[in-house]
């Protein structure tokens, strides 16, 4: 007689939730490697509700910034308005040194070259877009970004 004689119940126990566990996530049709909707390739990016612009010129842009007007600070700020808006304007936002203590205000040209290359426009700044390498694509972008006015 073992001095704690629950020890092997508690081990069938947890073999049995274990075994219950990995039966539960097993798709009967699909087998146990199969991913879910949720998971597939098809759906690119999980939210609530779909961000404005998701389908537009902006649609990378949209995952960190909003572009409607009003619209919340996300992980970067605002978009409405931004070009001939002051750099670093956004009212909360911890932008870094080097983009709060830039002055003037973002002008197509200077959007082009920090969209072309963030670090390099702007040593120190936040920005963790590697850049926009296709000029096509960036000049679409900021005529879009232009029409983001009253």
């Amino acid at each position: 007689m073992t001095k704690y004689p629950w020890q092997p119940l508690l081990g069938l126990a947890i073999g049995l939730l274990v075994l219950v566990g990995v039966l539960w996530v097993v798709s009967p049709t699909a087998g146990p490697f199969a991913l879910t909707e949720a998971d597939s390739a098809e759906v690119p990016y999980r939210y609530a509700a779909t961000p404005v612009g998701l389908d537009g010129p902006a649609g990378q842009c949209v995952v960190c910034h909003s572009i409607e007007k009003g619209g919340p600070l996300r992980s970067a700020p605002n978009l409405w308005g931004v070009v001939g808006a002051p750099k670093g304007r956004a009212k909360g936002y911890g932008y870094s040194v080097a983009l709060a203590s830039a002055s003037g205000v973002w002008t197509e040209k200077e959007l082009n070259d920090y969209l072309t290359d963030p670090i390099k426009f702007m040593p120190g700044t936040k920005k963790t877009l590697i850049g926009l390498p296709n000029a096509d694509e960036r000049a679409k972008l900021i005529s879009f970004l232009a029409t983001l006015k009253n």
